[in-house]
């Protein structure tokens, strides 16, 4: 299984990503887990609406939520933790990729959504990869309006 991570700030397309690359992946015959961070604070919810809940109606085979201690998980049966706990729970299922929303600071493979200029800090965490954005006045970023070049992105970084 391969990780990687999609970072940002709030509102930089981070649940759009994930849920464009879920969608066309799993249409594709990829298999892919999501695991997305929940720094509001309080207990996350799979409810309706949700980004988790976006994640597992878009494809996913498992879609989970962690916060304030409490992890929840949502799993398609046809057949307070630390993110590589989390990951553990990932890993024994039969799952081509993971993607992780947040957790900007995890040693993983990562892209970073960026709003703006001010953003741009971010490209200096660990492991970044490529940068991606909802504004199309950004320079030296993958438009996400530009949906094919960011799903063959995603596949090139599968396959290699």
């Amino acid at each position: 299984m391969k990780i990687l991570q999609i970072a940002g700030r709030k509102d930089s397309g981070k649940t759009a990503l994930a849920e464009l690359w879920t969608r066309a992946l799993a249409d594709n015959g990829y298999r892919v887990g999501t695991l997305k961070h929940h720094g509001h604070g309080g207990k996350p919810l799979l409810a309706p609406g949700k980004d988790s809940t976006r994640h597992f109606e878009a494809g996913a085979r498992a879609a989970g939520v962690e916060g304030d201690g409490l992890f929840v998980l949502a799993v398609r049966a046809d057949q307070g933790l630390a993110l590589e706990q989390l990951i553990g729970w990932y890993e024994t299922l039969p799952l081509d990729l993971l993607l992780i929303e947040g957790y900007k600071y995890a040693p993983y493979p990562k892209v970073v959504c960026l709003r703006d200029e001010q953003d741009r800090d971010l490209l200096s965490l660990p492991n970044v990869r490529a940068a991606f954005s909802l504004n199309p006045a950004l320079s030296g970023c993958m438009k996400l309006s530009d949906r094919k070049s960011c799903v063959e992105w995603v596949e090139a970084f599968l396959k290699g």
